[in-house]
């Protein structure tokens, strides 16, 4: 039976990246209709949808709150939403790593600063015992706004830090003006204030950061991605990162990141097979120089980059769990 499906994108890829068109390719061999949509664009009538697979809304961080109303309208109708509505509200905000920790994964060590919260980010660091730490907003996706420090900078750092987070996202040595970037003291150009993240750093990005892909809670591929030493908090591109080819994870990092779903899942009261897609992000827990585990650095429940031009086997199969929703298997 056919249906009519809505890729969901935003402003910057208003016909989809290669991989929203390699699935909107494999739906339609299905014998569906299939359409990018963009969520913010106020003339979509999403009740003239069966499905709205959430992709490329790589923007919804300047603006989580009507990102969130959008949500909330598309759920209203009645639509199916790809993921689940009750897991992308729980992902917006990088909170989330403080659940999974709370349930046994092993993450990043992360400090949550409130919106209005009176913290001195020398003391965090300090209390912590941080040799270094990344400092991000709560709510943020292309690295915007993400920075490092030290305990010898943090005192000179603390005005950064109690400033709100620049939207602009940082392409090479610069910033993307049409994101309305603002380096200065004033409001202009910057993101709503959700809160900050202060994270340790790992040193261990240096050999790549894991990448790891699900499918309907069953792996599906991988790779480690390398970023330039200078390339933090800049917007990935071939400049910026190298995606390794052959990277095959072993049965504990596996292990580890499916560990990671299935703590998602108890969160929000589903099953890890409810999540249609996913990609966890860590690095190597190693004992004896061998990967004996995962930590997270981050689950993406939303709008991941999950090559899936590249990779034929895993857009099949997402396609297959989309038919599956619109079925009523899966919800």
């Amino acid at each position: 039976m056919s249906r009519r499906i809505a890729i969901v994108t935003g402003t910057d890829f208003p016909d989809l990246t290669a991989g929203g068109r390699a699935l909107a390719d494999a739906l339609r061999d299905r014998g569906h209709e299939v359409v990018p949509a963009i969520w913010s664009a106020e003339e979509v009538d999403w009740r003239r949808f069966d499905c709205a697979v959430v992709r490329s809304c790589f923007g919804y961080y300047r603006d989580p709150a009507a990102f969130r109303e959008w949500l909330t309208t598309v759920e209203d109708t009645g639509v199916t939403v790809c993921n689940p509505p009750e897991v992308i509200r729980w992902n917006v905000h990088k909170s989330y790593l403080t659940d999974l920790a709370a349930r046994g994964v092993t993450t990043v060590e992360t400090e949550v600063v409130v919106p209005d919260e009176d913290r001195e980010l020398a003391s965090i660091i300090e209390e912590r015992g941080w040799s270094e730490a990344v400092v991000k907003p709560a709510v943020g996706t292309s690295a915007a706004g993400v920075w490092r420090t030290t305990p010898e900078t943090a005192a000179a750092d603390q005005e950064r830090f109690e400033r709100r987070f620049p939207a602009a996202r940082r392409v090479g040595g610069g910033t993307d003006d049409a994101e309305g970037g603002d380096e200065g003291g004033g409001d202009a150009g910057r993101l709503p204030d959700t809160g900050t993240l202060v994270q340790e750093y790992r040193p261990e990005v240096a050999d790549g950061e894991r990448s790891l892909v699900f499918v309907a809670g069953s792996f599906a591929h991988a790779w480690n991605s390398l970023r330039a030493p200078d390339a933090l908090g800049v917007e990935a591109s071939p400049e910026t990162v190298r995606v390794g080819d052959g990277y095959d994870p072993s049965v504990a990092v596996r292990e580890d990141a499916r560990a990671a779903l299935d703590a998602a899942a108890d969160a929000v009261g589903i099953d890890r097979t409810d999540l249609a897609y996913a990609r966890v992000d860590g690095v190597p827990i190693r004992e004896g120089g061998d990967p004996a585990g995962l930590r997270v650095m981050e689950l993406e429940l939303i709008e991941p980059t999950l090559h899936l031009h590249a990779e034929p086997a895993s857009t099949a199969a997402l396609a297959g769990v989309v038919d599956d929703c619109l079925a009523g298997d899966k919800r």
